[in-house]
């Protein structure tokens, strides 16, 4: 049986100003259903979040503030869903040793 959840969706840094928002329902029993939903959505988004129908690298996904790595991941009503895109800019404190 498949259930039609809308976990709450909160979007981070370029996220935000891309979907026009800071958080959203989105419909999804997975976390993966939730991820390609909003990528259908808001397809400035999706380009930024799925590569290949997958995760796209340094993308950083949490459920309740767990990382989540399987998108398979069941989600809930209540369940809250953060997305983390990559974000560039600043020094590392290790930049002198990596000369």
């Amino acid at each position: 049986m498949t259930y039609n959840t809308m976990p709450t969706v909160k979007l981070y840094a370029n996220l935000r100003k891309l979907a026009g928002t800071k958080e959203l329902s989105i419909t999804g029993a997975t976390v993966g259903a939730v991820l390609n939903e909003l990528a259908r959505q808001h397809p400035p988004v999706g380009e930024i979040l799925l590569k290949n129908a997958e995760l796209a690298p340094h993308i950083v996904v949490t459920l309740n503030g767990h990382n989540i790595v399987d998108l398979g991941t069941p989600v809930m009503e209540q369940d809250s869903v953060a997305i983390f895109p990559p974000i560039a800019g600043g020094t590392s404190p290790l930049a002198p040793l990596l000369l």
